[in-house]
């Protein structure tokens, strides 16, 4: 009889734990090895054999799912702009044909805002900085399942008091190119810039530029106004990381709107046309005014002033970009605008274990090496495509450059280095954004090291297809903010104030926050609408706030910060 009872109780216990009802974590991350032979550039430039190499597959956490964004519609041309690089002892140029021409059919969207703002000279007066808070580790206590929180760094980078200037020279080694000009003809879509007899083009030898430095306790950057005004230099001052491909050689490549550009690295300013515009290589002017600097040029072919202002607030990471185009001629021009970042989060080199942060489901091609991606004006799925983790650098099978909807934002992260930026606008303006990665191609192409890159773009047209209109006197221009994370193992979420992360896998919910200012924060995580644990933190720029919390409950997750005001700043997924 005991016998019985004593099985009827276990029978009942194991019952109750079967029944128990169980939330399953979103996955994690896998890691798959693919064993492939590495491709061929399309113009090979040495005799070298195939090599067998491993290439790391990286799936991403499952994310809060945002909101599916509008597919950019674009009417390409029929063939797929694609980039045909050759070596600098090239033979001489060829006369330009009919087939050569670049330009696209003209898409001319809306007018452009007539009221919108032209960067002046005069800067805005410099703020008071204070210093940061000191950041305090102490755990507050678990709820609901919450571990404590770490801060890394501990201490911030020092924030001295306000922005200053400075100028010097750098010496760049730079290929003699300019005495391999050819002179264009009316007829020649370049016109009236110079063609390149890569034949004619002279060794590389040192070259002194003129430097302006502006910097605050957290950022420092670097503008090379003889060398199309371009921003150079980005160094991180938490990480003492510079976040701007630095080309070690200027060299032309065979690459661009002339049938040649220079590689130079930094932020660069294009215009009037789509690629790397037309006149990157030559001294642009240049204003300085305490907290900004000002570089402009006159393009050759419209008559219209082409410009960018770079400023910097004390006491703040995150540096503003204003450019602008603007039509003082008597006639209307078509035009494109864009900028071009080119970056590179670990040592002047790009790792497979970069990740591209789109806040979208799917992505327009514009041009690929890779057979496994759709051709150009094709729709690609976003993150993963065909099974593959195209979010990852290290995934990609050859050059892609892909256009996607201005959400308000796009990142990069480097997983490898735990470095990253933040690239954040108003939502839908400026109308294009784009990623491009030159992957396998030969770093020769543009540079004689192995030094490599990718490029973030932002454009006034939604992409290299769509030109727009300047009437006389009408002007268009637009502000955006960019500012360097770390140590916070990639994000999912950012704006100008702070940059979010929230993801799940295996471990359980991961939590983290950067900012672009000093303050005191108050992190609220949510699910299924319900709160479920509260962070009191001071965190400053060059840190980052971590935590993690195991669930016990289900619904859709929600983060949100507000500052010390109680003003929200920035949130993410399901927020009641």
């Amino acid at each position: 009889m005991k016998r019985n009872i004593w099985l009827l109780l276990i029978t009942l216990a194991l019952l109750s734990v079967a029944c128990r009802p169980s939330v399953s974590p979103l996955p994690t991350r896998a890691y798959l090895v693919q064993v492939e032979s590495s491709a061929t550039p399309p113009i090979p430039l040495t005799d070298t054999s195939a090599t067998v190499t491993a290439t790391l597959i990286r799936l991403p956490a499952t994310l809060t799912p945002l909101a599916t964004p509008t597919l950019i519609k674009t009417t390409p041309t029929t063939t797929a702009i694609s980039p045909t690089a050759t070596p600098i002892a090239l033979p001489s140029a060829s006369p330009p044909t009919a087939a050569t021409d670049v330009r696209q059919p003209v898409i001319v969207p809306a007018s452009p805002t007539s009221d919108t703002p032209i960067p002046t000279d005069s800067p805005p007066p410099i703020p008071t900085d204070t210093s940061p808070p000191v950041s305090t580790n102490t755990p507050l206590p678990p709820v609901n399942g919450v571990l404590p929180y770490t801060i890394e760094p501990a201490s911030p980078p020092t924030s001295n008091v306000g922005v200053w200037t400075t100028e010097s020279t750098i010496t760049i080694l730079t290929y003699q190119f300019q005495q391999a000009f050819i002179p264009t003809a009316p007829d020649d879509s370049a016109y009236p810039y110079p063609r390149l007899d890569f034949g004619q083009v002279g060794p590389p030898v040192p070259q002194t530029y003129r430097a302006i430095h502006l910097e605050n306790g957290y950022v420092g950057l670097t503008i090379l106004p003889e060398l199309g005004g371009r921003l150079y230099r980005w160094l991180d001052k938490g990480t003492g990381r510079q976040l701007l491909y630095q080309n070690p050689v200027i060299k032309p490549s065979a690459w661009g709107y002339r049938g040649w550009w220079l590689a130079a690295g930094g932020i660069e300013w294009a215009f009037p046309v789509e690629e790397h515009g037309l006149n990157e290589w030559r001294p642009w002017n240049v204003s300085v005014g305490g907290t900004s600097i000002t570089v402009s040029d006159i393009d050759d072919r419209t008559g219209m002033e082409v410009g960018a202002t770079i400023s910097l607030r004390a006491g703040s990471s995150a540096f503003t970009i204003q450019p602008y185009a603007k039509n003082d001629t008597e006639q209307a021009h078509e035009y494109q605008l864009w900028l071009n970042a080119m970056l590179t989060l670990g040592g002047n080199t790009v790792s497979p274990e970069t990740e591209f942060i789109v806040p979208a489901s799917q992505v327009t091609i514009h041009s690929s090496g890779d057979g496994g991606v759709p051709g150009a004006g094709g729709g690609m799925s976003w993150p993963v495509h065909g099974g593959r983790a195209m979010n990852f650098y290290g995934n990609w099978q050859g050059h892609i450059g892909f256009f996607f909807p201005p959400n308000g934002f796009a990142a990069l992260y480097d997983h490898a280095a735990q470095q990253g930026i933040v690239r954040s606008h108003a939502p839908g303006w400026p109308a294009g954004a784009k990623f491009f990665g030159p992957a396998g191609y030969a770093p020769s192409y543009w540079t004689d090291d192995n030094s490599n890159y990718v490029e973030l773009w932002s454009g006034a047209t939604s992409t290299f297809w769509a030109n727009g209109i300047l009437q006389p006197g009408q002007s268009v221009g637009w502000s955006e903010q960019w500012y360097p994370v770390s140590h916070l193992d990639g994000l999912t979420y950012a704006n100008s104030a702070a940059a979010l992360r929230l993801t799940e896998n295996d471990a359980g919910v991961d939590v983290g926050l950067a900012v672009s200012s000093s303050g005191q924060f108050t992190v609220e995580l949510y699910a299924g609408n319900q709160p479920i644990a509260t962070w009191q933190i001071s965190l400053s720029p060059g840190q980052a706030f971590r935590s993690r919390w195991t669930r016990d409950r289900a619904g859709e997750l929600g983060l949100k910060v507000v500052d010390n005001a109680g003003t929200p700043i920035a949130q993410t997924g399901a927020i009641p």
